[in-house]
């Protein structure tokens, strides 16, 4: 489904949490054909590679994202046309996943202090400061995010502006964050199915094996196995892709640029 002028989106408007969430995901899920025409070599690749190419998967999503807030619609696209849009999306989108590392990083380690305190008898407080910081950290630095990949902002000012608009709307943003993770977990975990299922019946086999059977899984199991896990990959990269509609949505009603006299007029 291609959206044309006729019935353009308004990305900057004001919006509930729900608004954003449920608007967001259907209109993602409705152009999802589009999007998968222009967006399969980032998908592709970074299924397959993730650590390099989901900076590309990041920039085609921003790239995206920026032309549907610009039109108000999603145009037909290909990579070769958007190829230098692309380019000039990179750093900001590159910034982006470095935050997202960081944090998935910072939320490692407090586990892992965790699990120290438990093994080598280190204090358990030092786990939980880190979590309840990256806790704290999590929603400014979600709109941080939002700021560098949809605005136009420099770097600096996207951190500065973010932690504003962040602690000025704590409260819609943790409701539309918490419910966001929760659904798109939810969603993603199907996608996961056969990979846990291949992963208990090689445990199985692997123990029994171990205690002397004979190893009764297929010879083409480890291909089997790759591909479910490729095939989460590409539904978790999925899942993303529709609700960072969403996300562009919460951040058009948080900086909500539209003049009051013009939504009047609308």
């Amino acid at each position: 489904m291609e959206t044309t002028g006729e019935n353009l989106f308004q990305v900057k408007k004001e919006r509930s949490y729900i608004s954003c969430l449920v608007n967001g995901c259907s209109y993602g899920f409705r152009h999802l054909g589009l999007l998968f025409r222009y967006i399969w070599p980032g998908l592709l690749l970074t299924a397959v590679f993730p650590l390099p190419f989901v900076f590309l998967f990041a920039a085609q999503n921003d790239t995206v994202l920026r032309k549907w807030t610009e039109l108000g619609y999603l145009p037909r696209m290909t990579v070769k046309s958007m190829r230098s849009e692309i380019g000039q999306c990179a750093n900001r989108s590159a910034i982006s996943v470095l935050i997202d590392i960081s944090m998935l990083c910072f939320v490692i380690a407090g586990f892992s202090l965790l699990a120290m305190s438990v093994f080598y008898g280190i204090s358990y407080w030092w786990g939980i400061i880190v979590l309840l910081s990256a806790f704290f950290l999590f929603i400014p630095l979600n709109v941080v995010e939002m700021q560098i990949s949809f605005s136009d902002l420099p770097i600096v000012e996207c951190f500065s502006s973010g932690y504003g608009i962040a602690f000025r709307n704590y409260g819609k943003l943790f409701a539309f964050s918490f419910l966001y993770e929760l659904l798109g977990g939810l969603i993603a975990a199907l996608g996961t199915i056969p990979f846990q299922v291949l992963l208990a019946a090689g445990m199985q086999g692997y123990m029994g094996w171990k205690m002397g059977d004979g190893w009764n899984l297929p010879l083409l199991f480890p291909l089997y196995f790759l591909l479910a896990v490729w095939i989460m990959y590409v539904v978790i990269l999925t899942v993303s892709l529709v609700f960072s509609f969403s996300r562009c949505l919460m951040w058009g009603s948080l900086v909500n640029e539209v003049p009051a006299q013009a939504e009047a007029d609308r």
